[in-house]
């Protein structure tokens, strides 16, 4: 990779000026070889039957001047991103999906092509273990990778993604996507009930940790899309994904709220509705 320099950083018309000032004070770090393709906890649950590999932006406009999350917005989880949860909310992980996404912004034809010989590599070793690889490269954004997955017809790819128009526009049989639905707006919870009369698969996060001192309880008989993310086995179900990094106390509160990212006890039967025009 050619070195990125200062000016290169500030000349660019793709990065906030939070991530030129992070570049800044972290210049030498830039630069410095990085693998693109990490993982987590949650696709480690399914790797008894593939090898997943996960890539994480700094999602939506905290890096990139234009959003690396067109749906965020009206989805209403642009403030309770999976990237500010968990491992991804501490700084090694903060720093090294930061960089990866200036890369992105700014290295584009070199992000693409080690990101393809990262895939290569990941084939070679499915190769010697006998478990097969698979990719998702949006693991906190929502970039259409469609002409990068296309130069590698021969390896799984999936994602999940809140475009619905990425769904009916896909051609490619290597790429399975899940629709990641939303009660907060008109124009989420209509695309939400596009998505279920198309009969795609689809995935809502519930305001529940199903502790004791969760009032709100899935469906009996849900299709949980937390045990594994190996979504592309699945066939047309609406899974349950549980809230994340919460108290019961925030949950109590947010179940108030009939506009939400989450299905909550305030919106519980507006979603079931939805759902059964499927």
């Amino acid at each position: 990779m050619k070195t990125i320099t200062l000016q290169d950083i500030w000349h660019s018309t793709e990065l906030t000026q939070d991530a030129k000032l992070w570049c800044r004070d972290h210049i030498d770090y830039l630069n410095a070889p990085m693998t693109l393709w990490g993982t987590s906890t949650k696709v480690e649950k399914g790797s008894d039957k593939f090898d997943t590999y996960v890539m994480y932006f700094i999602p939506a406009g905290k890096v990139a001047v234009h959003t690396l999350c067109a749906g965020a917005r009206a989805a209403g989880c642009e403030e309770p991103c999976l990237i500010q949860t968990g491992h991804l909310g501490m700084s090694k992980a903060q720093n090294a999906a930061t960089k990866r996404t200036i890369l992105w912004l700014i290295r584009r034809e070199w992000f693409e092509a080690q990101l393809l010989r990262e895939v290569d590599k990941a084939e070679r070793r499915a190769l010697r273990t006998g478990i097969p690889a698979l990719f998702r490269p949006n693991g906190t954004s929502d970039e259409d990778f469609s002409h990068i997955i296309a130069q590698r017809p021969q390896s799984q790819w999936y994602d999940y993604t809140k475009v619905l128009s990425r769904i009916r526009r896909n051609t490619l049989a290597n790429y399975d996507l899940t629709y990641s639905g939303s009660m907060y707006s008109v124009q989420s919870k209509a695309a939400l009930r596009k998505a279920a009369l198309r009969g795609h698969r689809i995935a809502m996060a519930w305001n529940t940790k199903g502790s004791k001192g969760d009032t709100l309880k899935l469906p009996a008989g849900a299709t949980s899309f937390d045990k594994t993310d190996i979504r592309h086995l699945d066939g047309a179900v609406v899974g349950t994904l549980t809230r994340k990094d919460s108290n019961v106390a925030q949950r109590h509160l947010e179940n108030k709220a009939a506009q939400s990212f989450f299905v909550t006890s305030a919106n519980v039967a507006e979603f079931n509705d939805i759902i059964a025009i499927g």
